[in-house]
């Protein structure tokens, strides 16, 4: 590997390595606006400027590389980079003052204020002053759809935005039109982003406050937000996402991509607006045996009393949950999966998988097996099995699982539902349970690439919910009587 010298410090990285990622490896950080692991650098801001021993200009280092060691000299400094030169801190100044001419003072309203590229640049490289004397441009209103909102006097044309459309989303609706201080981002001729169903990303991407979210817009101020790593439910692959959240209620839903995982820099528009079905609204429904309130030690003497029993866990939980589930069964054989979803593979690249129950693969190392409940429900008319223990989520389930797992739960002697929120078929189990949703626990899954992704709780469960493995503790295993 070629040898480089950053700041006089000597790091070795492989040829065709972008100076500005290089010098994140000795913990650099290089300002930039338009560049974007996932997107083609264009270079357009100007804001990576460093200074490359023997060029005579300054470089931009989103589209610099570094090159290969001569092979007669392998061991040769094949660049030496600067990043802290008067000259590049006068370029930084330079394009600062260029982006802030016509750049409105609404800081104090731009929902983007606290995490503003643009501010937190102006105060570590601007220069404090302004000589704008003329009146700012203004451009004229533009409807981008129910989605997204642009202001485009905010907008400092880095086209983030409108590369996500032309090689992430494929829909291009978004193109950059006119030219010098007519310059604008807009749409083509009659469309919008409503049905781009990746959309919300601009939002992500947008360094300034040029693109806002309809549905976070004057809701909260970002500073009182806090953030918990977690994953998507609403995805195939359990992608890596920020819960934002602030008295115990979830405000929104981030991408939060990893080092390296190019494919984790962006989510749907479906799993960014679940966040919404995990707030809870009201007192949360109390455990129920036979239609009424019943204290757990009832619900497990009848559990313990029905004979032998059998489990059916939903993938769409963690894999910790699935393990103590299991230990529920009379015995492992009597381990099923179920959950059906599938979700529409739209970006290849970013979805390998159309299987929308994201931990198959965990509970099926658990012993779970999926597409064989007709056989549990044979088993139960047999009489070889008497109770059923099912954990479920009605969002994950086809009407047909659906009426298949309601066969089950009235032909067994007992049957005990645990869900977040009760729902018709939960209800007409013999008893429930509620259980914190995945956004009040910490647990991993083991995604369909085989990938192990783990959340933390965001959220505190209210009174009387607990955890499956809570739950499940207490109930106690029921002895092996098959």
């Amino acid at each position: 590997m070629p040898t480089i010298k950053i700041n006089d410090v000597e790091l070795s990285v492989n040829p065709g390595t972008l100076v500005l990622d290089a010098c994140r490896t000795v913990g650099i950080d290089i300002p930039h606006y338009c560049y974007h692991p996932a997107l083609t650098p264009v270079a357009t801001c100007r804001m990576c400027l460093v200074d490359i021993k023997g060029q005579p200009k300054l470089a931009t280092s989103c589209t610099t590389t570094v090159p290969s060691a001569p092979k007669d000299n392998p061991d040769a400094v094949v660049m030496e980079v600067f990043t802290n030169t008067p000259a590049v801190a006068d370029a930084r100044a330079g394009v600062m003052e260029f982006l802030l001419i016509n750049h409105p003072l609404d800081c104090p309203i731009c929902d983007q204020a606290g995490e503003c590229k643009l501010q937190d640049y102006s105060y570590s490289y601007g220069s404090g002053d302004s000589r704008m004397g003329e009146v700012k441009r203004r451009y004229r209103y533009e409807d981008l759809g129910a989605k997204i909102v642009i202001d485009k006097n905010r907008c400092i044309h880095c086209t983030r935005c409108v590369r996500f459309t032309r090689e992430i989303s494929g829909g291009g609706e978004l193109t950059v039109a006119s030219r010098g201080s007519h310059l604008e981002v807009t749409t083509f001729t009659g469309k919008s982003l409503d049905q781009n169903p990746y959309a919300g990303n601009v939002v992500d991407l947008c360094p300034v406050g040029a693109l806002t979210s309809r549905d976070f817009r004057f809701k909260k101020r970002v500073w009182y937000l806090k953030s918990a790593p977690s994953i998507s439910r609403h995805s195939a692959l359990g992608n890596p996402i920020w819960i934002d959240h602030e008295g115990n209620q979830i405000h929104r839903f981030r991408p939060r991509p990893l080092e390296g995982k190019e494919t984790t820099h962006f989510i749907s528009d479906e799993e960014r607006y679940a966040y919404k079905r995990y707030n809870r609204e009201g007192q949360a429904a109390a455990a129920q045996l036979r239609g009424a309130e019943a204290p757990l030690e009832a619900i497990r003497e009848a559990l313990q009393s029905a004979g032998a029993t059998a489990v059916i866990g939903q993938g769409t939980f963690g894999c910790d949950t699935a393990q103590r589930l299991g230990e529920l069964a009379s015995s492992p054989d009597l381990r099923y999966g179920s959950g059906d979803k599938t979700i529409p593979v739209l970006l290849p690249k970013y979805q390998t998988s159309a299987d929308g129950i994201l931990n198959r693969r965990g509970f099926t190392e658990r012993s779970f097996r999926f597409g064989a409940l007709e056989e549990l429900l044979g088993k139960i008319q047999k009489g070889e099995v008497k109770a059923v223990v099912l954990l479920h989520d009605a969002a994950f389930t086809s009407e047909k699982e659906t009426d298949l797992l309601a066969q089950i739960l009235k032909a067994a002697t007992f049957s005990l539902a645990l869900e977040v929120d009760p729902s018709a078929l939960g209800r007409s189990a013999t008893a429930w349970l509620p259980i914190t949703s995945f956004a009040e626990e910490s647990d991993f899954i083991i995604n369909h690439d085989g990938e192990l992704r783990r959340y933390q709780k965001a959220l505190q469960a209210p009174k009387g919910v607990r955890s499956v493995p809570a739950w499940v503790k207490d109930l106690a295993a029921v002895p092996a009587t098959v």
